[in-house]
């Protein structure tokens, strides 16, 4: 048998195979050259380049990963460990490095440092981490010792590697965030769905009273990021009272996203039963024509008495009895504050509740770069 140095040059692919497993031994390639050149250095005495070949090493695994990736995409397509728990995340979690993040986590677990962790919970994840790290490291072996010798096929110890390694992956990705923010439940998942539901039914109301245009929708107006919950709330009290802001259930049965704000929910509730239907609509009106408030102005949000001059007035009027404290004008025109409320107590829940509506109501386009732009 050849030396395995010998071998390795001759039957070295070439940079132009576009096969993934010729891509998978540059990239392994790259990642060992770093990993060489940090070991090889004295961090003290050149602080500037160490972290110069930290991030190279960075760059150079997230590339091996998203090559690992696209192999296991084609090679065991059917077999892949299911990532549906991923709904669970916080979208801010979401993001294309997410893998590399998990390995980076794995290696400081494996090597005692807990860094986003408690010390309890590092250490009964520490197995877990070494399992990962062993089977990414079988992995590379076994790509590298296919891409030496027939790039273009993947045999069944192959398979068995990647399988293991995917499966390990996402125990691993799913037990780790899970220890650093509090995942959501199968039943608050069921819950927002519902409340995606209410949104488009809302989209879907405004658009047939002319409250909304199409092409407010399809050019994903900012302003429809306060517009949507404020209508929302209307018709969850109003329209649909046995849907995802129903008050004849507790607190503890509605989303997370609304049940801070369940008693203020059932003072609104009171409010709207006592307008007439001109007066509803109006109020419909205002809340979609008001402007969202300004981040440098007053902390109370607008009153949905305000956004309604004529129906502020008469309830502002001295009651011919006095009122009880929860029957008062000011805490019962609240309706636009809890909306507006939830751009900052929820804006991850509430972004991707809103993403997936405009998905499901918009004629075309992929709402997240809009929706981006318009959280800024």
């Amino acid at each position: 048998m050849l030396p395995a140095a010998l071998r390795r040059w001759l039957h070295r692919p070439k940079r132009s195979d576009p096969r993934l497993l010729s891509q998978f031994f540059f990239a392994d390639e790259r990642v060992t050259r770093v990993v060489a050149e940090i070991n090889g250095l004295d961090a003290e005495l050149d602080p500037q380049q160490y972290l110069v070949l930290l991030n190279q090493l960075h760059l150079s695994q997230a590339h091996l990963l998203a090559v690992i990736e696209r192999i296991m995409e084609e090679c065991i397509p059917t077999q892949r460990h299911s990532r549906d728990y991923l709904v669970k995340f916080p979208e801010e979690l979401l993001v294309d490095n997410l893998g590399n993040h998990m390995l980076f986590a794995a290696e400081c677990l494996l090597a005692g440092t807990f860094i986003e962790v408690e010390e309890a919970e590092g250490a009964q994840l520490r197995p877990r981490a070494r399992n990962l790290l062993c089977s990414l490291e079988l992995v590379r072996t076994v790509l590298r010792e296919q891409s030496l010798s027939q790039p273009g096929t993947y045999p069944e110890p192959v398979r068995a590697a990647l399988v293991q390694f995917d499966r390990l992956f996402a125990e691993f990705e799913l037990s780790y965030v899970s220890s650093l923010v509090a995942v959501k439940s199968p039943e608050e998942i069921y819950r927002q769905q519902e409340i995606i539901v209410l949104f488009c039914e809302t989209v879907e109301r405004a658009l047939r009273s002319g409250y909304l245009t199409q092409e407010m929708i399809d050019g994903y107006e900012p302003l429809l990021m306060f517009t949507i919950p404020r209508l929302a709330i209307i018709s969850g009290l109003l329209i649909y009272p046995e849907g995802p802001l129903s008050l004849e259930r507790g607190p503890e049965q509605m989303s997370r996203v609304f049940s801070p704000f369940y008693n203020l929910l059932k003072k609104i509730r009171d409010l709207l039963r006592v307008l007439s239907a001109e007066e509803l609509c109006l109020l419909e009106r205002s809340l979609c024509a008001a402007e969202s408030e300004d981040p440098h102005g007053p902390a109370t949000p607008p009153t949905w008495g305000a956004a309604m001059p004529g129906v502020s007035e008469r309830l502002a009027a001295p009651p011919a009895t006095p009122l009880t404290p929860w029957q008062h004008p000011e805490p019962r025109c609240r309706g636009a504050g809890v909306a507006d409320q939830l751009q900052t107590n929820f804006a991850s829940d509430l972004r991707s509740i809103l993403k997936t509506v405009f998905k499901i109501v918009a004629s075309q386009g992929d709402p997240s770069e809009d929706l981006g732009t318009s959280s800024e």
